[in-house]
């Protein structure tokens, strides 16, 4: 088997997660997906071993693969495993980045705020689609290139893995509007700045300052989430109709 064509068949997964193409709990089609992404079903079934291994895949015997549902804890654990790696690599990062990458880290950040700057021009409630993807990849290419430029490999590896599952389980709670993705870029803005002035001790405050931010947003859209779930007469279609009816509103 090729670990290429396992590696496009992991990549193309993770893709339609993010896209959210894939929601918690729905059941996978090793052979679809196969077809969907031009590899073979061999191919398909190790990149679904390799996520089921990540945790954002479950199997059951005799029924089939399914996607993840969030979980509070491995959601929390991501994020401290992220704050750990990221922060300790950080001050070796700004030594070792190049002229290149200090540009790449600049247009990335512009990449993200004319994103934001289309959203509010279109004064659309929330950030959807195509656009979404850019941002979140802007948002990961970001972390990568300071970890990349720290030199570990094992790091890059483990916070994809993090970085990942966040942003996916991001998909079924946040509410991905205006202000939310406004202090996103301020606090990759803000990281940058110091990356570019040389401040290492700038550059771990408001990195730490990201993650802690983005860990309590996600725990407390998590909670919500799990808080109408649990409420008796909670409707699933009627609180879809009801958010549609608040775009509109």
């Amino acid at each position: 088997m090729s670990k290429t064509l396992s590696d496009k068949a992991y990549r193309f997964i993770i893709r339609k997660l993010l896209a959210a193409e894939l929601s918690a709990g729905q059941k996978l089609s090793e052979k679809q997906l196969a077809t969907e992404c031009g590899v073979s079903r061999t191919s398909m079934r190790e990149a679904i071993r390799l996520l089921t291994e990540e945790g954002l895949l479950f199997q059951i015997p005799s029924s089939g693969t399914y996607v993840a549902s969030p979980d509070r804890r491995q959601l929390s654990d991501a994020f401290e495993v992220r704050m750990a790696l990221e922060c300790f690599a950080l001050e070796s990062a700004i030594r070792n980045l190049t002229r290149e990458e200090r540009q790449e880290l600049r247009r990335l950040c512009e990449e993200m705020y004319a994103i934001i700057a289309t959203l509010r021009d279109r004064q659309q409630p929330v950030l959807e689609g195509p656009h979404l993807v850019t941002f979140l990849s802007d948002d990961l290419s970001f972390h990568l290139l300071i970890l990349k430029a720290a030199g570990n490999r094992l790091a890059i590896k483990i916070v994809t893995n993090a970085y990942q599952r966040n942003h996916f389980f991001g998909h079924h709670s946040h509410r991905r509007d205006l202000h939310h993705l406004a202090w996103v870029w301020r606090h990759h803005a803000k990281i940058e700045r110091a990356i570019r002035r040389g401040d290492n001790e700038g550059a771990r405050r408001w990195l730490t300052a990201h993650i802690n931010r983005s860990l309590r947003d996600a725990l407390a859209a998590f909670d919500h989430t799990a808080a109408l779930a649990a409420e008796p007469d909670h409707d699933p279609v009627n609180a879809a109709l009801a958010r549609l009816s608040d775009r509109f509103a």
